[in-house]
């Protein structure tokens, strides 16, 4: 455990600001880059078209009487905005930071390399979304150094808002066992064949996640991004009348099974995956705990 001592987290991200960046950020939004914005409300082609030809650095239309800039100067210029989108989305995303940032946080200092690290992934994140995102990130190491690994810095940076959204979904549906880390998402039980079912095989039930907004595909992506494992995982076969307790969001579930050999599925996230899923706004479902309950209904015996 890290000692934790009374330090604000907003001095903490100004003095990183300070020390690896040069100097301080502005801390309320600018108005010198509103592309998305006009783009948005304009719904006239040429307007847009324009817009865009503009960022790329073409040169303006030839009616205006000046002289075309030449290739190479529309190249700088192209260049020059680029630079200056980049440092706005990275100075965007520090002020944000200032709403996470926790009061207290631990004497360890940011890792220079991984602040490094983190400003050059940053540098094209654009939507407000994902700037967030990684707003939460940054505040969350400054109050703990060490809680996410550069290796989830990269998975992120490569994640399209559609996926993020996916995992918002997925962690909606997230479980966690008392005193477990990881996040479990149930879908269905096995009951392992007693004598007298042999000849009827396996008892099972499957719940369709994609009725509370995952689908099949979703978690594909979530497996291709290492968030989730890419099997399926069986837990041991539960011990009757032996208590297992669930955490869904802010609802705790104690169970125990009625029968023996009885085994629950579910998708398993990923060390990296459970380290993002504090950082979502995920809130519980309630249609999907009581499919779950009532799934589990013919194995489970639920308390309360």
């Amino acid at each position: 455990m890290q000692k934790i001592s009374a330090g604000r987290g907003h001095q903490r991200l100004l003095q990183l600001a300070r020390s690896q960046l040069g100097h301080e950020f502005e801390t309320k939004a600018t108005t010198t880059d509103t592309d998305s914005a006009s783009l948005v409300q304009k719904s006239d082609f040429n307007q847009r078209h324009q817009r865009l030809a503009q960022r790329s650095g073409a040169p303006a239309p030839a009616d205006t009487g000046f002289k075309a800039p030449t290739l190479s100067q529309r190249a700088e210029r192209r260049e020059r905005m680029h630079k200056e989108r980049q440092q706005a989305n990275l100075e965007k995303i520090m002020a944000l930071a200032l709403d996470y940032c926790p009061e207290y946080v631990a004497e360890m200092d940011v890792d220079p390399d991984w602040f490094q690290q983190y400003c050059d992934l940053v540098l094209n994140i654009s939507n407000q979304t994902m700037q967030q995102l990684w707003a939460k990130i940054l505040a969350g190491e400054i109050g703990q150094p060490g809680s996410f690994s550069l290796k989830t810095l990269f998975l992120l940076q490569r994640m399209s808002f559609k996926e993020a959204l996916a995992l918002q979904k997925a962690a909606s549906l997230t479980c966690r066992v008392r005193l477990q880390d990881s996040g479990h998402i149930y879908f269905g039980y096995v009951r392992k064949p007693s004598i007298w079912q042999v000849l009827t095989g396996r008892s099972k039930a499957v719940l369709n996640l994609s009725q509370f907004g995952l689908t099949f595909p979703q978690i594909l992506s979530l497996i291709d991004l290492n968030l989730l494992h890419q099997i399926e995982i069986e837990s041991g076969e539960l011990v009757p009348d032996q208590a297992l307790q669930l955490q869904y969001h802010q609802h705790q579930l104690t169970c125990k099974a009625k029968h023996s050999g009885v085994v629950l599925q579910y998708y398993k996230f990923t060390a990296v995956g459970v380290e993002l899923l504090p950082l979502l706004n995920s809130q519980a479902n309630p249609a999907y705990l009581q499919a779950v309950k009532q799934l589990f209904s013919p194995v489970l015996d639920f308390e309360g």
